[in-house]
């Protein structure tokens, strides 16, 4: 008999101390700034989960709260946002079903600073569809990386200059090429085609044979001229006076 009461006893302290617990984790987010976000609470249990008291703290110089909201029509939520924190009930009077770790209600911030950040919460009143207690186990807070539109923009910049710098490698690939051709018919220009005319070197030449051809051309005709006077001279001596 007394072996009895005290296993029986031992039983009842065994299951006082091996209470099941629920674990909840609040999921991370990455956003811009000045946008809203909303992250997701999810609660693990082989338990229905009827009832949970939150509290969420956080950094009010990077999230401004807006709103919860819950993911099952037959639950519903109260919640109060204070100077401090923002405390929230979480009620479903069948129990919902939370073994593969439901999501339970999600709640909306507005990120109003760049950086990162947490958004931390305490559980506690936790109560199964049997109504009783459930400890809450393992709390996970949501890190919130907030980008900075200098961020997004210096991105967007390399995105931009990367392409630029094809496109500038491709206007001087052809380019190039255009100042090989150019080159390539001047050269082809300079040693007689049809229009070597246009070269100002060729033009140069011309004048001078020109000119040069000219200038003979008027030492021949003054020579003549010259020779011809002469002659008539000379004439004039071999003659005899009237």
């Amino acid at each position: 008999m007394i072996i009895t009461v005290v296993l029986l006893s031992y039983g009842s302290l065994i299951s006082a101390f091996s209470l099941t617990k629920v674990d909840f984790v609040l999921n991370d987010c990455n956003c811009d700034n000045n946008r809203l976000f909303t992250i997701a609470m999810t609660a693990d249990c082989d338990k229905k989960l009827c009832a949970a008291s939150f509290e969420f703290t956080y950094d009010k110089s990077m999230f401004e709260f807006r709103s919860a909201k819950v993911s099952d029509n037959s639950s519903k939520i109260t919640y109060n946002e204070l100077e401090d924190k923002v405390k929230l009930v979480f009620l479903n009077a069948d129990g919902i079903n939370i073994n593969n770790g439901e999501c339970i209600f999600t709640l909306t911030f507005k990120a109003v600073k760049s950086g990162t950040g947490y958004i931390d919460f305490f559980v506690s009143d936790c109560v199964d569809s049997d109504i009783n207690s459930i400890d809450a186990g393992k709390c996970t807070s949501a890190k919130i990386t907030v980008n900075s539109k200098s961020d997004k923009n210096s991105s967007d910049k390399s995105n931009s200059s990367d392409k630029t710098g094809k496109s500038e490698s491709s206007g001087s690939k052809s380019e190039r090429k255009k100042a090989e051709e150019t080159t390539s018919a001047s050269t082809y220009d300079e040693i007689g085609q049809l229009n070597s005319f246009d070269n100002p070197n060729t033009r140069l030449l011309i004048i001078g044979i020109v000119l040069g051809a000219s200038l003979i051309a008027a030492v021949m005709l003054a020579y003549n001229i010259f020779k011809k006077i002469k002659s008539n001279m000379n004439k004039r001596k071999d003659s005899p006076d009237e």
